[in-house]
């Protein structure tokens, strides 16, 4: 008999905490709900309205129909779950999912695994000696037109890839109805800090950065990153953040922005071979796209076009509270997006853009390496 796995919720200060629980909520002859707990807020926030930690908090205790949750992780752990999710601010990361997993409990965590490699590395090690998963989630696993795509390419549609691109869909940030809520609030939310792990390079350019290596297959030499701030200034994180990677035989461009009202454009992947292009035709978050390729010189329109609702995703692997039953069940390795390997490297290429950005140069990223690159 499958196992049914005992399932807590730490932190309540992303936005993407009720839509993961309820993947989870749908499997209850899997899963097992035990409680919840929130961490101290990095910072004090008054305001309550929609996307904030107090609301949240609400939704969740009326979604699981509880009066109250756990005062502190401490209780939570006190009922032994076999997992548990973590939406904290993405800087406590490194902190609180390394106690966790040295306790042997598995983790489920939003994207990005870390802010820098420090914390990363800290995750792996703590994965490893308490002999626990950490998986990490990335709504764009789910896009059948982005997995379709990466099937498409391995399979040489466009011969060999040297050009990647990808940018966020259009975006006005965490509160896109930011002239209705007065800057004394919103100075305060997390998102607008550094010291946090907030602004757009870290929320959306680590879209990029795994897509371009699973769609490349390897790791950039290279990266140079910028920021700006052209919307709000009441906090010290951008709002928009462009990172250039280069390869030995390749180059990738990505951007993050919460400036964007409507660019027009997709927002790919889109991706160049020396046989043709081949575009993701993504313009929103929803999980419905084209995914058009182009083989002939001067094209207007695709050679061959696929529409994603054709090439569902495989049945117990649709979301992700199946893959996590299934790989916890299996002990299969994880799909390369979801891995420690993937995530880990990740942070390495993030952490090489957020110093480019802040210093003006080009910075060398590698597994084991990241320094300022300096010319012979």
């Amino acid at each position: 008999m499958k196992r049914k796995y005992r399932v807590g919720v730490l932190g309540f200060a992303h936005l993407h905490v009720l839509e993961i629980i309820r993947g989870f909520l749908a499997m209850p002859d899997h899963y097992e709900f035990i409680g919840a707990a929130d961490t101290a807020p990095m910072n004090e926030t008054t305001y309550q309205g929609p996307a904030s930690r107090w609301s949240n908090r609400e939704r969740f205790l009326r979604m699981m129909n509880m009066d109250q949750m756990f005062e502190s992780m401490e209780q939570l752990l006190e009922t032994k779950p076999d997992l548990v999710l973590v939406t904290t601010e993405n800087a406590l990361h490194g902190t609180v999912i390394p106690q966790l997993l040295y306790q042997g409990i598995h983790v489920v965590t939003d994207k990005p695994l870390a802010i820098c490699k420090d914390h990363a590395l800290k995750i792996e090690k703590a994965a490893r000696e308490g002999k626990a998963l950490c998986i990490t989630n990335w709504f764009s696993y789910w896009k059948p037109g982005i997995r379709l795509a990466k099937k498409l390419i391995d399979q040489g549609i466009i011969g060999k890839v040297y050009r990647f691109q990808y940018r966020n869909p259009d975006s006005l940030g965490v509160h896109p109805d930011k002239k209705q809520i007065p800057e004394e609030y919103l100075k305060r939310e997390w998102w607008y800090q550094l010291r946090c792990g907030g602004g757009s390079m870290i929320d959306y350019c680590s879209y990029g950065i795994v897509l371009a290596d699973w769609f490349l297959g390897r790791q950039p030499e290279t990266v140079f990153g910028i920021k700006a701030n052209f919307h709000h200034q009441f906090g010290d994180a951008e709002d928009y953040a462009a990172l250039t990677l280069t390869y030995p035989e390749g180059v990738a461009f990505l951007e993050g922005t919460w400036a964007t009202r409507s660019s027009g454009l997709p927002t790919g992947p889109i991706v160049w071979g020396d046989k043709g292009s081949l575009i993701v035709e993504n313009y929103d978050h929803k999980n419905r796209t084209r995914v058009c390729v182009y083989q002939e010189p001067y094209a207007s329109i695709p050679n061959i076009v696929y529409d994603s609702e054709d090439y569902p995703l495989p049945q117990g692997h649709q979301n992700l509270a199946e893959d996590v039953f299934y790989y916890l069940e299996t002990g299969e390795d994880l799909p390369y997006l979801l891995s420690l390997d993937c995530n880990v490297k990740a942070t390495y290429v993030l952490e090489a853009g957020i110093r480019s950005a802040a210093s003006g140069k080009l910075f060398v990223s590698e597994y084991e390496l990241c320094y300022d690159y300096k010319e012979e």
